[in-house]
């Protein structure tokens, strides 16, 4: 039986140009891979990777996946269970669990594709409320903000977004939220003003 190949600590902690890490585009502790199987329903489902970087899979046991791209993690599994199956058709898909926060119609907790922008993400929390901006949003990990300017039509993986992360959506700014009573504001001032000069004529 085939081993998982883990990759070493230096891959998977050095940070690439642009703020990217190799392991944002790989499973990480806290990940989830949905394991589709064609036509083994029992061997399919949604496993979620552990702390030391390991997932249970049926069959096979435990695995160290950390690091490792779905693409390659197929093509491992597809080794493996050819052992058990004849000619195992399989397709991985990483979900990262991500807390959506702040000015959004239903915060909480989404676990989503690995490979969807932040706007996709922000819609599963049924988007932005009226006082929210799409355009201010911040990513905090453990409590601190990693990115103040975060991009919503970066992907996740371009974000370097990780499972366990937050999306926290701002305010709009107080004039955006008010301008209409500002504009309410300033006509009947101005209605007020034109009725005094006429009266003072």
């Amino acid at each position: 039986m085939l081993a998982l190949a883990a990759p070493s600590a230096a891959r998977a902690q050095t940070p690439a140009a642009g703020g990217t890490t190799p392991t944002a585009i790989s499973l990480l502790p806290g990940d989830v891979i949905r394991v589709q199987i064609w036509r083994e329903e029992d061997l399919s489902g949604e496993f979620q990777v552990a702390e030391d970087g390991s997932v249970v899979l049926p069959l096979l046991g435990r695995r160290s996946v950390s690091g490792i791209s779905t693409e390659r993690l197929r093509e491992q599994l597809t080794e493996e269970y050819d052992q058990y199956l004849v000619n195992p058709s399989v397709n991985v898909t990483l979900l990262r669990r991500i807390t959506v926060l702040g000015e959004v119609r239903l915060p909480g907790n989404y676990m989503v594709d690995a490979t969807v922008s932040v706007a996709q993400l922000i819609a599963q929390a049924q988007g932005v409320t009226p006082d929210g901006d799409i355009d201010k949003l911040q990513l905090l990990r453990a409590g601190r903000v990693v990115r103040g300017d975060l991009p919503s039509t970066s992907l996740l993986t371009e974000a370097g977004i990780r499972s366990g992360d937050q999306v926290m959506v701002g305010k709009r700014s107080w004039l955006a939220r008010n301008l209409t009573s500002v504009v309410g504001l300033l006509s009947i001032a101005s209605n007020v003003a034109s009725v005094i000069i006429i009266t003072s004529r």
